[in-house]
């Protein structure tokens, strides 16, 4: 065979439109061809594709059945972390929730019981005006001192969380 022919079964090989028969032939040329250095990285290739395969030490799978193990097991135990946080988190939200309604039911009933002869006594708008921004204000400055409470009492359970986990790890 000529030296092009060969160059175009090499070309064919390497875009993969060869058959087995050519690959069998371009192997057995190659073989032949020791001293020609233009096919040295051809007969390199061919001489690693007709290797046999390498022995795969027989412990191999354990160690990688038992590696997927420890991962699954693994992401197990932080699926159920997780799950007991956002647990714990909505616990906490509707607690805080609850407790807003009541402190708020019980401002009302304390301001209006204290408050009840001066309901509609306002002919003054800017008087009305001006008890309504105070109202307002003192509802803002006792709701920001009840979220604040509520948002120590959650960095609490956080790091509780954070110890427990620490501990269980170890």
């Amino acid at each position: 065979m000529k030296t092009e022919d060969i160059e175009k079964l090499l070309f064919r090989f390497y875009q993969g439109e060869t058959d087995e028969e050519e690959e069998k032939f371009l192997a057995q040329y190659l073989s032949q061809i020791d001293s020609d250095e233009r096919y040295k990285a051809d007969r390199d290739v061919f001489h690693s594709l007709s290797e046999d395969e390498p022995e795969v030490p027989s412990e191999l799978e354990f160690k990688i059945s038992t590696l997927i193990d420890s991962w699954e097991e693994s992401e197990k135990k932080q699926t159920k972390r997780f799950t007991k946080l956002r647990f714990s988190k909505q616990i906490i939200g509707i607690a805080a929730s609850l407790l807003l309604v009541i402190s708020i039911g019980f401002w009302y009933q304390h301001y209006n019981s204290a408050n009840s002869e001066i309901v509609n006594t306002y002919n003054d708008p800017e008087a009305s005006h001006e008890v309504v921004i105070e109202a307002l204000r003192l509802f803002s400055k006792n709701f920001s001192k009840g979220t604040q409470a509520l948002e120590k009492a959650d960095s609490r359970v956080d790091n509780t969380f954070k110890i427990l986990e620490k501990v269980i790890n170890e």
